[in-house]
C-alpha cells in the first residue's frame, strides 16, 4: 500500500502541469502559445483533453483506495485500457524519439516552433511518458490483487466454452483490423502520409511503437482465443495490443466528427475515415473476445453441500456426546 500511495501521488503530480496548462488556455491566457492559435475549436479540444486528465487522476486515486475494489471492474479497467492505448506510444515516442533524434544529430526535439514554446513540449510529452509508466504500474498492482489470473496465469487445462466459435470469429476480425492498422502506421513512419506529411524522429518512433504493439497484441489475442493458456505475458500483450489501435482510431474518429479541419485536425479523406472506423471496431471486437476468454477460464465454484448443518450449542459449553448407562442404553438429559 505505501508503494501504491506513492505511485498515486506521483501520477497526480505528473498530470497537474498539463491540466493547469489546459485550464490556462481555455481561460484565454496564451501562456507558451501564440495568441492567434486560439479559437473556439481549440478551446473545445482543450476542454476535452483537460477532462481526460481529470479522469486519469480519478483512476489513479481509485487504484489505491478501498472503494476502487468495490466499484464495477469496468469503471477502473475501461479508462485504464484507453489511457494505455493513448499514453504508451506517445510516451515512447517522446522519450525514445527525442533521445534518438539528439544522438543522430537531428537537433533538439523540444525546441518549439512558431506556435508553441519549447518548454510546452517538455511539459506535455514528458508528462505523458510519466503518466504512462505510473498509471500502468498502479493498474498492474491493482489487477494482481483483484484478479489473481493476472499474476499467476490461467488453468493449464483449458476447456472450450460455449462461445469458442464466436471467439475465433472475433479473433479473425481483430487480425484483419490490426494488420491494416500496423501497415498504415509503418507506411506513415517511412514515407509519410495522413497527418504525418513529414514525420519527425519522435513521430516515427511513435508510429513504429503503435504498429509493433498492435501486431504483438494480435498474436497474443489469437493464441488466447484459439485455446492457448492465459499467461501474464499474453494478458499484457493483449491489453496493450488491443488498446493502442482502439485508442488511436477512437481519437482519430472523434477528431473527424467533432473537430473537422480545426486546429491540429487537418481535413481527412473519406476513405481514411472509413478505414479508421473499421480499425476501431476490430480492436473492440478483439477486446470483447478476450473478455469472453477470461470468463471461460474462471474457476468453477464448488456445489453447495446438502448435508444438514450441525446443531448449535450454547456459547462456552461443550457439545454433549451422551453417556452409556448400565445395559448399554444411552442416557439423554432432560
Amino acid at each position: 500500500m505505501p508503494l501504491r500511495n506513492r505511485i498515486c501521488l506521483a501520477t497526480v503530480v505528473a498530470c497537474l502541469p498539463y491540466l493547469l496548462l489546459k485550464v490556462a488556455w481555455v481561460a484565454g491566457w496564451g501562456v507558451g502559445v501564440a495568441e492567434e492559435g486560439f479559437d473556439d475549436t481549440t478551446r473545445a479540444a482543450n476542454v476535452v483533453t483537460a477532462a481526460l486528465e481529470l479522469v486519469a487522476i480519478a483512476v489513479a486515486v481509485l487504484l489505491v483506495r478501498p472503494a476502487g475494489r468495490r466499484v464495477p471492474a469496468v469503471v477502473v479497467a475501461l479508462p485504464a485500457w484507453v489511457a494505455t492505448g493513448l499514453l504508451v506510444p506517445v510516451g515512447a515516442g517522446a522519450v525514445l524519439g527525442a533521445l534518438l533524434q539528439g544522438v543522430t544529430g537531428g537537433g533538439n526535439a523540444f525546441a518549439g516552433n512558431d506556435v508553441l514554446a519549447g518548454w510546452v513540449y517538455v511539459v506535455v510529452y514528458v508528462g505523458f511518458a510519466a503518466q504512462a509508466a505510473l498509471l500502468l504500474t498502479g493498474f498492474v498492482l491493482h489487477a494482481r490483487e483483484r484478479w489473481p489470473v493476472v499474476a499467476h496465469g490461467g488453468s493449464p487445462h483449458h476447456r472450450a466454452g460455449g462461445t469458442s466459435g464466436l471467439q475465433r470469429l472475433l479473433a479473425g476480425v481483430l487480425v484483419a483490423g490490426t494488420t491494416t492498422f500496423a501497415v498504415q502506421q509503418v507506411l506513415w513512419a517511412t514515407v509519410g502520409g495522413g497527418p504525418f506529411t513529414a514525420p519527425t524522429t519522435p513521430q516515427r518512433v511513435f508510429l513504429a511503437v503503435s504498429a509493433a504493439a498492435a501486431l504483438a497484441g494480435a498474436v497474443a489475442t489469437v493464441g488466447l482465443l484459439r485455446g492457448g493458456r492465459l499467461t501474464p505475458a499474453r494478458i499484457a500483450a493483449t491489453w496493450v495490443g488491443t488498446a493502442v489501435p482502439f485508442s488511436a482510431a477512437f481519437l482519430e474518429t472523434t477528431k473527424n466528427v467533432a473537430i473537422d479541419e480545426g486546429w491540429g485536425a487537418p481535413a481527412t479523406h473519406p476513405a481514411h475515415a472509413f478505414l479508421t472506423l473499421l480499425v476501431l471496431l476490430a480492436a473492440l471486437a478483439g477486446s470483447v473476445g478476450a473478455l469472453l476468454r477470461f470468463a471461460d477460464d474462471r474457476p468453477a465454484t464448488a456445489a453447495p453441500s446438502r448435508a444438514a448443518p450441525p446443531r448449535p450449542t450454547r456459547r462456552g459449553s461443550r457439545p454433549w456426546r451422551g453417556r452409556s448407562a448400565p445395559g448399554g442404553r444411552t442416557t439423554v438429559p432432560r
